[in-house]
């Protein structure tokens, strides 16, 4: 036993004199490769001494309680076991501390006690027999090292990580107008990178603890680049496999969710824009739709309470139709918001046939529909309206007054309109906070006496008459892209007195082009192009629109495989949802994905299926994901789910130029009049991407968003009411 000892004794004597050459020589010091998962056993081995310590503590205050010669025998084992595993994870500890990102006041804390702790343990070895010097060293060692661990937990969860819990402040309610980067990027951040990234300690040379810190980025360049998703190093380390040496967060840290990421590479895409708010987005906005539903995941926006009761969701989606839609504001909120469309097709039983829904209507829009004062009867019908559009509508205003009625309403746009300053003064509803009155004939003076009630008239943008500006693109109304051959197709324009000039057969518009007055049909696909002109202003782009017919509309669809990663869509919904998939932003609510998986659906057309001539299907490429082609597609049929026969295989070639990147295709089988009540498709991923891909080698991924089942080939679709159109002159 003795002999024993003293080979520990030895051992820890030079273990210290090597301590002590290290931390003389430390700026010259170079740890290999092969040496730094030496220093990486540093959190590992730190808990033996400290429990040895504790032990050593423990037996020290019970001493009485044991036999002396049994103490002894205990203690002194005790004492070289601490102190080798002391001096061990003090050099251990050095090793790491020279890795990069050490390089803080905390971490020069944490090293000197450690190293002094282990000089003190050493010291209890050869003096242990000394009772009064032996019980001081103890306590300042066991003090030392508790202190010791307190910084090292700093280094690793942040200085405040112990006493967090206590001094947590009360959380704040979101403000709607603090900028995102601050009231949600950073949060996301500080709850998934700052362990590794803090004050104290800045793997890869960033810190993140500070905004002046995070805009200096790290060793590889800013966190970020406004614009430019892609080369932004945050997403980069973040699409890695997990399994990835650079993949970040790194593997077995808290991870960011689909969502957190999809809302920071959209803020990214968008300009990365520091002093954009939540209150300053659209409703439209995917950035707005993100940042909704990261709120909605973790603590509410400040908003109205509401009291009244909802609305039986059966009877919502039975009021929507082409020329309204109904959605509730949140699936947690009562309040509904109803926008009706179609100035040509607009009947005032689109608006008295949300008698039933009354109470939930909280916004409500009207705008460019062919409406008079006769409309503000029906609005007052809405006890709880708070938003109401009725921009670039026939309204005067004589029956402004109607709305002094509505308790609850807060903003009003009238731009565009007549509406007259004698009309405005009847106006009075205490509640009423926000006015839009832009492109009207009120005089500055009249806007004035507005603004002296308390109201914030927003009036829009005064132009230069001597400069010309450049006129937005036309819009499609409604926005929907899947149509059906009854289903009118408008193009319109914001500003008023605009003419638009569009074609349908694929060629550019010009001067020459039909000019579009009123709502057209088509019984096929077709390709919309379309720019806006008017006196005063430059000519807008050229924008384009296409359009496919929806076909045969499946009763049910049944995934026979889990979609992959952020790409879940609205499910199987997505399928039959009558929306095309953004292929440019790649919003992964409109697209379903299949990385791991083939894709495969089952469709069922009903009882009385009509004869098919095409059966296909929608889907995007996107090289960054990893999106391609089907490299082989197979379309079954039959009248039961479980005896379905194979009707056709089809493969593709993923050609370079005929798929480029960030494009969306359809998948076609021509069949020869099948009749079946249930159809099922199964797609098959390319095994190995090609050598001119970004991810060569690699397996691809299928994104699909719509299914399709015509009784005729889709044709290029000519409009059945061409005599609505102005020729061109």
């Amino acid at each position: 036993m003795d002999r024993l000892e003293k080979i520990v004794s030895n051992s820890i004597f030079s273990l210290l004199c090597i301590l002590t050459i290290l931390l003389v020589f430390e700026e010259k010091v170079f740890v290999p490769v092969w040496l730094q998962p030496i220093g990486r056993m540093h959190p590992m081995i730190l808990h033996f001494p400290i429990g040895f310590i504790v032990l050593l503590v423990l037996a020290n205050i019970f001493r009485t309680q044991l036999p002396e010669e049994a103490f002894d025998k205990v203690n002194r084992f005790l004492l070289l076991l601490t102190s080798l595993t002391t001096v061990l994870t003090a050099i251990m500890g050095f090793f790491l501390s020279l890795e990069e990102g050490y390089t803080s006041e905390v971490l020069s804390i944490h090293k000197w006690i450690g190293v002094g702790v282990s000089y003190l343990m050493y010291f209890l070895v050869l003096f242990h027999r000394k009772r009064s010097l032996y019980q001081w060293s103890l306590y300042t060692s066991f003090i030392g090292i508790v202190i010791a661990g307190h910084f090292g937990a700093g280094l690793t969860h942040g200085i405040n990580f112990l006493t967090e819990p206590i001094l947590a402040k009360e959380e704040q309610d979101f403000d709607e107008q603090e900028p995102l980067l601050t009231s949600l990027i950073l949060p996301i951040l500080e709850s998934k990178c700052s362990n590794c990234h803090n004050a104290e300690k800045h793997k890869g040379e960033l810190d993140i603890s500070t905004l002046e810190k995070l805009h200096a980025g790290g060793k590889n360049g800013p966190l970020w680049i406004a614009g430019n998703v892609d080369s932004s190093q945050f997403i980069v380390r973040a699409d890695l496999p997990i399994d990835h040496k650079k993949h970040m967060p790194p593997k077995g840290k808290p991870q960011l969710t689909e969502l957190e990421l999809s809302l920071i590479r959209q803020w990214i895409k968008t300009g990365a824009d520091e002093s954009v708010s939540f209150a300053k987005l659209k409703k439209s906005d995917t950035l707005f739709l993100l940042a909704q539903r990261q709120l909605s995941s973790e603590k509410p926006v400040v908003g109205p309470q509401y009291t009244f009761d909802f609305a039986d969701i059966d009877l919502v989606q039975s009021l929507n139709n082409p020329y309204r839609t109904v959605v509730q504001k949140a699936p947690n909120s009562p309040a509904i918001d109803v926008k009706i469309l179609g100035r040509q097709t607009f009947k005032m039983e689109h608006l008295t046939g949300l008698k039933e829904i009354r109470n939930q209507v909280v916004s409500l829009d009207l705008a460019y529909l062919p409406v008079g004062d006769e409309v503000f009867e029906q609005i007052a019908q809405f006890p709880n309206l708070e938003d109401l559009n009725l921009n670039f509508t026939n309204i005067s205003g004589s029956k402004l007054s109607v709305l002094n009625g509505l308790k609850k309403l807060k903003s009003l746009s009238l731009s565009g309109t007549n509406v007259t300053a004698e009309a405005m003064k009847e106006l009075d509803n205490p509640e009423l906070k926000e006015l839009f009155i832009w492109n009207t004939n009120l005089k500055q003076t009249e806007i004035e006496q507005i603004v002296e009630k308390g109201v914030n008239a927003i009036t829009g943008f005064e132009p230069d008459e001597n400069e010309m500006l450049p006129l937005t693109t036309p819009l499609l109304a409604g926005g929907k892209k899947i149509i059906t051959p009854q289903e009118p197709v408008e193009l319109i324009h914001k500003i008023k007195g605009v003419t638009i000039r569009f074609t349908d057969d694929g060629s550019d518009p010009d001067s020459t082009s039909n000019i579009f007055t009123q709502f057209v049909n088509y019984d096929g696909d077709v390709t919309l192009k379309a720019y806006a002109y008017k006196d005063g202003w430059l000519n807008s782009d050229t924008v384009t629109f296409k359009l496919v017919q929806r076909g045969v509309k499946p009763k049910d669809v049944e995934l026979l495989y889990p979609t992959t990663g952020i790409f879940k869509g609205k499910g199987k919904l997505t399928l039959i949802d009558d929306e095309v998939g953004n292929v440019r932003d790649l919003p992964y609510f409109s697209w379903l994905g299949f990385f791991n998986t083939p894709f495969g659906v089952i469709a069922d057309l009903g009882d009385d299926p009509p004869a098919l001539k095409v059966v296909a299907f929608n889907y995007g490429i996107e090289q960054r994901n990893m999106a391609a082609v089907p490299a082989v597609a197979e379309l079954w049929g039959g009248d039961s789910k479980d005896e379905l026969k194979l009707l056709q295989t089809k493969k593709l070639f993923y050609d370079k130029e005929e798929f480029r990147d960030r494009t969306s295709h359809r998948f076609s089988f021509d069949v020869d009049d099948v009749k079946f009540q249930y159809y099922k498709i199964i797609a098959h991923p390319v095994e190995r991407l090609p050598e001119w891909h970004r991810h060569k080698g690699k397996k691809a991924g299928i994104l699909i968003d719509q299914i399709f089942f015509y009784r005729e080939p889709p044709k290029a679709g000519g409009t059945n009411n061409k005599k609505l159109i102005a020729q061109g002159t």
